[in-house]
């Protein structure tokens, strides 16, 4: 592959000296070394909430966070957009997973849709920032506010992004972010979560590090997993930090390159970041237009056997609701006669997505060479 979605992270001599200098004065290297802590004050610095909680990885984020809000067959509100492992979080907080539809070419929440959902049993709303996009305005916290619907993000993908609002992961009442190798903040597994509740980020951080109670003293006060992340990982996270605008900038010029390369290519247009709003860059998403001859699978298939894999290749680019597993989940009953699985927006914008990496590993040359394999697959179609 000469331009892959799946990549090793960047990390250069200074980064590994200034990771080592941080853990030569660890009091120790466990998930309760002084190290985490400095890594949570820095996260809480930098995205400007109250709390931020290191764990480790992003599903173990979403699946702590949902456990201290939800109780077994509480309805949760997600997107028909999203990757597999939001779902798993849900499925394993002993959530329901009641599926969204999206807005006209946006990753927010269409919120008529939204509003036919909502049952008794409706606790949460996950909006979930596909690749760096965003997924959550004004319009969606005031309709959750006004029903007393909690808004968790699912920010995997999206560190870094900004609006008016804040960043993506700090406007609803909690963030969970990823901190995976392909992640512009990498600490090869991890994650993190954000909030300004007292109350939630006490419950978190006692499920996280196994029940323990800072407040009772100990632990056998409460349930919890070990969901906390090493000293090891935490220094390197502190170094990514610093970065992660510089990070930003440079994902900006490539996806500015691809932009500028295909935006003659009859029948395709860019996903609009919002007007006020810094989008990451995680990675640049194309959409062709209704009178394409070819899907965005089939096209990003084609580029897959010329050497481009991208993420629509990768995930099959579909609702997730087609997903075999959630496809079986969803011949319940309910779905089927509430006609939930019903998506327009979604399955159209899936139909004609193609996304496009933006990472430190992709070159000029390399955007140059698959722009003129997109444009001649189009003009060949």
């Amino acid at each position: 592959m000469f331009i892959d979605c799946v990549y090793k992270a960047l990390r250069t001599p200074k980064e590994t000296q200034q990771t080592l200098e941080i853990l030569t004065e660890a009091d120790m290297l466990s998930g309760d070394s002084s190290v985490i802590q400095l890594y949570e004050q820095k996260l809480s610095y930098y995205f400007n909430t109250k709390h931020a909680i290191a764990v480790s990885s992003g599903t173990a984020a979403l699946h702590a966070s949902l456990l201290t809000v939800i109780r077994p067959g509480d309805e949760v509100l997600v997107p028909a957009i999203c990757v597999p492992m939001t779902i798993s979080a849900i499925l394993q907080a002993g959530g329901v997973p009641v599926f969204y539809d999206c807005s006209v070419n946006s990753f927010k929440p269409e919120l008529n849709d939204l509003d036919k959902k909502i049952t008794p049993a409706t606790r949460v709303l996950v909006t979930v920032s596909m690749w760096g996009y965003r997924a959550i305005d004004n319009d969606t916290v005031t309709f959750c506010r006004q029903r007393n619907i909690m808004i968790i993000e699912d920010a995997a993908q999206s560190a870094g992004t900004d609006s008016l609002l804040g960043y993506e992961g700090t406007i609803g009442d909690i963030g969970c972010f990823s901190t995976h190798e392909f992640k512009l903040i990498s600490t090869g597994e991890g994650g993190f979560i954000l909030t300004n509740s007292d109350t939630y980020a006490e419950k978190i951080r006692s499920f996280t590090h196994i029940g323990f109670s800072e407040r009772h003293g100990g632990f056998g006060y409460a349930d919890g997993l070990n969901y906390k992340l090493s000293a090891f990982q935490a220094a390197v996270g502190i170094v990514q930090l610093t970065s992660l605008d510089a990070k930003i900038q440079g994902r900006e010029k490539r996806k500015v390159k691809w932009k500028s390369l295909l935006q003659s290519a009859e029948g395709i247009s860019f996903l609009n970041s919002d007007v006020m709003s810094r989008h990451n860059c995680y990675s640049l998403v194309c959409l062709l237009n209704d009178n394409a001859k070819q899907s965005g699978i089939e096209l990003a298939r084609k580029l897959y056997n010329v050497g481009v894999n991208t993420d629509t290749f990768r995930y099959k680019n579909t609702i997730v609701s087609n997903y075999p597993y959630y496809k079986e989940y969803y011949k319940h009953p309910k779905y089927t006669r509430d006609n939930n699985i019903d998506f327009p927006n979604a399955t159209e914008m899936v139909k004609k997505m193609l996304v496009l990496p933006c990472h430190e590993r992709v070159s000029v040359e390399a955007i140059h060479k698959a722009s003129q394999s997109i444009m001649q697959f189009i003009q060949d179609a």
